[in-house]
């Protein structure tokens, strides 16, 4: 992704501020063209492609620092892969007809260039996540370490997280290595094939075998776009085409060809503004990379490519010499910028302007810092392949696993942190029901481990619904086992468990349909009509399904109006089965949504061991006003609802979470919310207990 094979001067920073300044200096870089009939590429260095890596690494430092000029500023990666391909391709393409080429000297030079780096970045993560990331964030960060140096960590993202961008990866430190796992998988791939290609496939198939290739990769990409919208963007299967349209711009290059330089100017523009208009489009990221990503690497290949992007304006704007600065820097760049900002993520640091501002200039900081110290002084193989690949790839993948296994076993070493944080562990800990999480995504009813409350022969309790349904365990625990009732617990994730309605466009699954939530609730209230249950509760985030995505079939016409006719009688209808089949229907509303930033809030004094954050600051969070208002679509509907099925209990748990215009947000201590918006277990087992000892028990309400 960041290919720059050649060696800056070594007085690294004089050299770069000269370029800056303009005294004109010469190096040398891969950049092919191959003659017609042979496979040669002739070397040039060309300073317009490091101002395309420029504009790649700001458009992703632009995007994640939250600007809005570039809502789609991720398509920098796909650059930098273009780039990738190109680069490499030239240089093997060189070797292989010179006769120079070998694969251990391929790799080390590419272990060396890339190395070195990563390596820094991993310990000076390490330093910091063990200074300041509670216990299991500090695991899950060493267990994204072992797959960074495992040159995996874009599979490992790809389970982990709920998609790119998304909150729960904010806080990530090495979430951005996806990209390097995919840049070593392409080493693994590339050199082999190009190998075989060079050796067994004529001259005159050679350019054809390459783009039927590299068209049925693009074919892939687009298949998994379609096919698994949710995960897609980590795939290597979905990233591959574009490498491949960098080594295309090589192989099709040619000295015989060349625009004049106004057709090359105008086709340069238009690529140009083809990644700037993909760069500030809205909500793309689903099902990425997609035709938007095709787009994108087809305009990256033309500015490359010998005969039109050297031939045109637009590389003289590219080898604007500040451009090339920063394209100098790029790969230390994105090394460093991602890390800075999900520890202020972590830290509960808003990007206000002050902050944005600190954010860009520490990047730059660092990068030129790691760019002298690290990334030029290592440049060139230090040693034989075999010594280079045990010393800076085997070794630290042996350590950091090790790492990890120490920190599972010992559970993340709460003991890092003060007397009281480990009190609050240990609270938090005790009061997570065993079973929990696997019942999570089940619809059977075949696991033992997903009953709960009072020992029984034969549940006479269903609790159903989403991942919210999920962490009301404790609470609907507590009431079970104070009515002697034993509770079997299912659930699926992001799911409106009701029968006859499909989700659509809902949960990863990008212009389809839900269709395993539906299967979900079918079973669901098949297991009702068949298993006699007493009470059956649904437990759902209801205000999240108030969108136009509740449809019936997969051609339906969509509105919110619409979704709401289809919730009621959806609902209705589910209540009818319930009913019928003798259980009392029991409706769980929702807890307080999380407030934003809340638990960095609260914790921040323990995670800067009380040097910034005062205890006083994390009382203050400890409660937040509310006003009671509620959805008022919702409130009509469920005010309906009673009326109509007499039987019908709802239970709202911010009546024991908020009293007098304010909702806490730690109970005894401990913080209600373990994530974006699901509560702990022990505020799930204490709000239960509280709504007892208000209100009763209303899973005593039948004769």
């Amino acid at each position: 992704m960041f290919n720059r094979p050649v060696e800056v001067s070594k007085k690294s920073l004089r050299g770069l501020l000269f370029n800056l300044l303009g005294e004109k200096k010469q190096w040398r870089q891969p950049v092919a063209a191959v003659t017609a009939g042979d496979r040669t590429p002739s070397i040039n260095y060309r300073a317009d492609v490091d101002g395309l890596r420029a504009i790649a690494v700001l458009l992703v430092l632009i995007f994640h620092g939250g600007l809005a000029l570039f809502p789609s500023g991720f398509i920098g990666v796909d650059i930098f892969f273009v780039i990738s391909g190109y680069l490499t391709t030239s240089i093997i393409l060189k070797s292989l007809n010179n006769g120079t080429f070998t694969f251990s000297g391929f790799y080390t030079r590419r272990i060396w260039r890339l190395q070195p780096a990563v390596i820094a970045l991993l310990v000076a993560t390490l330093i910091v996540t063990t200074l300041l990331y509670l216990p299991d964030d500090y695991v899950d960060f060493l267990k994204s370490e072992k797959y960074t140096s495992l040159i995996i960590s874009n599979q490992y993202f790809s389970k982990v997280t709920t998609g790119y961008a998304t909150p729960d990866a904010a806080s990530l430190p090495l979430l951005h290595t996806w990209s390097l796992a995919i840049e070593w998988q392409w080493y693994l791939v590339l050199p082999l094939g190009m190998w075989l290609i060079n050796r067994y496939v004529a001259k005159k198939a050679f350019k054809a075998t390459v783009f039927a290739l590299t068209v049925a990769a693009m074919a892939l990409a687009l298949y998994l776009s379609y096919a698994h919208p949710e995960k897609n963007y980590y795939f290597f299967t979905a990233r591959i085409f574009e490498l491949m349209i960098g080594s295309c711009a090589v192989i099709f290059s040619t000295d015989r060809f060349r625009l004049n330089r106004l057709s090359a100017s105008l086709l340069c523009a238009l690529s140009l503004a083809t990644i700037i208009y993909c760069a500030t489009r809205v909500d793309i990221v689903s099902g990425f990379p997609d035709y938007y990503a095709i787009a994108v690497c087809l305009a990256t290949a033309v500015l490359l490519f010998q005969g039109i992007g050297d031939a045109s304006i637009t590389s003289k704007l590219l080898a604007f010499k500040p451009l090339v600065f920063i394209g100098t820097l790029s790969y230390s760049l994105y090394l460093w910028h991602w890390p800075i900002l999900a520890v202020m993520t972590y830290l509960g640091i808003a990007l206000t302007p002050m902050m944005t501002l600190v954010y860009f200039v520490s990047t730059f900081v660092v990068a030129w810092l790691s760019f002298v110290l690290i990334e030029n002084r290592y440049r060139k193989a230090r040693a034989g392949f075999t010594k280079t690949l045990v010393v800076l790839m085997i070794l630290p993948a042996i350590c950091l696993s090790i790492l990890h296994s120490a920190s599972d076993r010992h559970e993340g070493w709460p003991n890092r942190f003060n007397e009281g944080y480990t009190n609050l562990f240990n609270g938090l800990k005790a009061a997570v029901p065993v079973s929990r999480e696997g019942c999570l995504g089940v619809s059977d009813g075949a696991d033992p481990g997903c009953l709960m409350g009072s020992a029984q022969a034969a549940p006479q309790v269903l609790l159903m619904g989403d991942s919210f349904s999920n962490h009301y365990w404790g609470f609907v625990e507590t009431l079970a086992t104070d009515a002697n009732l034993s509770v079997l617990v299912q659930g699926y994730p992001a799911c409106l468990a009701l029968p006859g309605i499909y989700l659509y466009n809902w949960n990863k699954y990008k212009n389809a349909l839900y269709q395993k939530c539906h299967d979900a609730a079918q079973r669901y209230y098949a297991m009702i009509a068949k298993k006699h249950f007493q009470y059956v509760i649904v437990g759902q985030f209801w205000e999240a399904y108030l969108t136009d995505a509740i449809v019936t079939k997969l051609d339906d016409p969509r509105s919110y109006e619409l979704s709401q006719q289809r919730l009621g009688v959806a609902i209705r209808e589910a209540l009818d089965i319930i009913v019928k089949s003798g259980a009392t229907p029991v409706f769980l509303e929702n807890t307080l949504p999380m407030p934003p930033g809340i638990n960095e809030c609260l914790l921040k004094q323990v995670k800067l061991r009380g040097l910034m954050g005062s205890a006083e600051q994390s009382r203050l969070c400890a409660t937040v006003p509310w006003a009671g208002d509620k959805d008022p679509v919702l409130e009509k509907l469920f005010n309906d609802l009673t009326a109509e099925y007499p039987t019908l209990i709802v239970i709202d748990p911010k009546s024991t979470q908020c009293k007098d215009g304010t909702c806490v947000t730690m109970v005894d201590g401990l913080p209600v919310y373990r994530d974006i918006g699901h509560v702990t277990d022990y505020a799930s087992y204490r709000f239960g207990e509280m709504y007892l000892k208000r209100y009763g028990n209303p899973l005593k309400a039948r004769p």
